[in-house]
């Protein structure tokens, strides 16, 4: 019987073991331990923003053996003390799981460590109002609380999905994205510090947005991407994936254009990748400005419509140049440095007839445009320094400054190098109904200052063998060369050569007034054309030699 006694009293141990972890399993899942938890963090909230927010969760359930506890419905938002200026934030998660928790800490440590944190579902809100440099309601409440119990919080990971994101900002605009997606990493409340422009507190950061759509102010263009993805800690970086601004009438650019009331652009563009570096998240979200060191294009495409057999429209475009249109946009801007890669732009434009299209396109555009100011103090000026491809083959640069002011004031300069004058017969020939037969052009450059009331340009053009062919349509659409005509224009109206070394002139001044219903981009246009046909012996009142 002695030899039995070591045993009984082993099994007595076990039983007091198994009947101590039963009991401390039942005292964890009990409510009295919940309800002790969903206290704690609840006051740490109410002490950490010194009474102005408040957290409130709905049920709390601990399971000791997965080490994991299930939350639903937290609801975080403003108490009665909170400030009307600044960021007002409003939260509410469906369903929060933690994983492996060290349970005893939830009730005793001064810091909550926690492994790994997986929400799924809820809505996130932030107001702004307008701004307020008071702080001193909050230094002397800041002074009411006593750091008691818990003090921070630790989280390894945590993965949020299926969130709805609703943002106001000071200016009433609102912004709606849904299934936002978020992935934070090395998150600690000690990196806190909400007097600064400090990013979040946690080691790294991933937030993912998928198929963004809004309309614009007018109803009549939709704008979406399939994907925004934000990364970092310290330095932001955001990729957007396949942007789109497209009618919303969702016909062909020449469809949509044959129905509207007065001849006007119809535009289509569409970026593959956009990459904005070292976005400032704190100013975009507070004060509606997009702040970044640099923002770069990858192979933009737009397109433009133009239908000249609607009637002319009357309403005036004055105010509508590139940097004006910029102090027109309803958030902030203030990016030092755009950059294009690889982009391009086709404008296509019926005749007046309505029988045919013509189409003129500036590939593989690449360059920097900046400073892109709205929204600061200080509105500056914009720069333009282009390389592209005329009709995909020729080689041309092209500079546009564009000076602060009200005028709407601008500069541009370009040169394109030496081409076959016969890459321009797809926009010529069915606008103008002429053909360039032969010619090469060995110099074309051009300065046009210009404002709202008109511009005034030196084009300087080179070229020999120059020679056209005067057009007729035939029944079934199809042009045919009238020769006769085109005779007499090569012989008696255009000069077949204008060589550097001829005595004939070959740099014209040139001025020309604003039609205010027609574009800025019309105005360069007339411009270089007058210049252009002054070389070639088709000379107007208002050209001169230079």
């Amino acid at each position: 019987m002695l030899g039995l006694r070591p045993i009984l009293v082993l099994l007595i141990i076990l039983f007091m073991a198994l009947l101590g972890v039963g009991i401390v399993r039942y005292w964890l899942k009990s409510r009295d331990v919940a309800e002790t938890i969903k206290d704690r963090i609840s006051t740490w909230v109410k002490e950490e923003t010194s009474g102005q927010y408040k957290l409130s969760i709905g049920d709390l359930h601990i399971d000791p053996e997965k080490q994991s506890i299930l939350v639903s419905e937290i609801v975080f938002q403003p108490s009665d003390k909170i400030r009307s200026a600044g960021s007002v934030y409003k939260f509410r998660l469906e369903n929060l799981l933690i994983n492996q928790v060290t349970l005893s800490s939830l009730l005793e440590s001064s810091l909550l460590d926690l492994s790994n944190i997986t929400i799924a579902g809820g809505e996130f809100e932030i107001i702004r109002y307008a701004d307020n440099n008071d702080d001193s309601t909050t230094a002397k409440q800041k002074k009411q609380f006593s750091k008691k119990g818990l003090q921070g919080i630790k989280i390894d990971s945590i993965q949020l999905s299926q969130l709805d994101l609703v943002y106001q900002a000071s200016n009433k605009a609102i912004t709606k994205l849904e299934s936002v997606h978020l992935d934070l990493y090395g998150f600690h409340t000690d990196s806190l510090n909400t007097t600064t422009t400090n990013s979040l507190p946690v080691a790294s950061f991933r937030l993912a947005i998928e198929n963004l759509r809004t309309e614009l102010s007018d109803k009549e263009y939709e704008l979406k991407a399939e994907k925004f993805i934000l990364n970092g800690a310290q330095h932001f970086q955001a990729i957007i994936k396949k942007i789109e601004l497209i009618p919303t009438a969702g016909s062909s650019l020449e469809a949509i254009a044959a129905q509207t009331p007065v001849q006007m652009d119809v535009y289509q563009l569409s970026i593959p990748e956009v990459v904005i570096d070292s976005l400032d998240y704190r100013a975009f979200l507070e004060d509606s400005i997009i702040r970044t060191s640099m923002i770069l294009l990858n192979e933009p495409s737009l397109l433009i419509f133009n239908d000249r057999s609607r009637p002319p429209s009357t309403q005036s475009k004055i105010g509508k140049n590139p940097h004006q249109l910029i102090q027109q946009l309803i958030f902030g801007l203030e990016v030092p440095v755009l950059q294009v890669n690889n982009g391009s732009i086709t404008y296509y434009e019926k005749n007046k007839e309505g029988t045919d299209v013509g189409k003129l396109r500036f590939g593989s555009i690449s360059g920097n445009a900046g400073p892109i100011l709205k929204g600061v103090e200080t509105k500056g000026s914009l720069q333009l320094d282009l390389e592209a491809k005329l009709m995909d083959q020729v080689p041309m640069k092209a500079q546009f400054y564009f000076p602060p002011g009200p005028n709407g004031q601008f500069t541009v300069h370009a040169s394109i190098q030496s081409f076959q004058l016969a890459a321009l017969n797809p926009v010529i020939q069915p606008l103008a109904r002429v053909a360039v037969r032969s010619g090469k052009s060995n110099l074309l450059n051009f300065t046009i200052q210009g404002s709202d009331q008109g511009a005034n340009g030196k084009i300087r053009f080179s070229y020999q063998d120059f020679k056209i062919d005067i057009l007729k349509e035939k029944e079934k659409g199809t042009p045919t060369k009238r020769p006769f005509l085109s005779l007499l224009a090569n012989q008696l109206l255009i000069r077949t050569h204008n060589r550097l070394g001829d005595r004939k002139a070959h740099e014209f001044l040139v001025r020309e007034d604003r039609d205010p219903s027609k574009s800025f981009f019309n105005l360069i246009w007339k411009t270089l054309f007058e210049g252009l046909k002054s070389s070639a012996g088709i000379r107007s009142k208002d050209t001169k030699p230079a």
